[in-house]
């Protein structure tokens, strides 16, 4: 399983988060990813960032947004 943050530049919350969720990542054995939102397709809208999905196999399990390391591992644990 992997996890993909989408963050956006000058994003002062995806700076200050993203050492925090590719920790959370490590310790629960998953890859960790950025991805700048200009890299998504122009018809893909999110509503805020940092934006998360988690992926396994290709496929999205689910996704949240935010900054909240609380919604980050219960979504793991969910999932996992």
């Amino acid at each position: 399983m992997d996890i993909v943050m989408i963050k956006q530049e000058g994003c002062n919350p995806c700076t200050m988060f993203e050492p925090t969720a590719k920790k959370i990542a490590e310790e629960h054995s998953l890859g960790f990813r950025t991805v700048m939102d200009t890299e998504l397709p122009e018809n893909v809208k999110l509503p805020y960032f940092p934006f998360f999905f988690l992926y396994d196999n290709g496929e999205i399990k689910d996704q949240w947004g935010g900054t909240s390391d609380r919604k980050m591992v219960s979504v793991i644990k969910r999932n996992v």
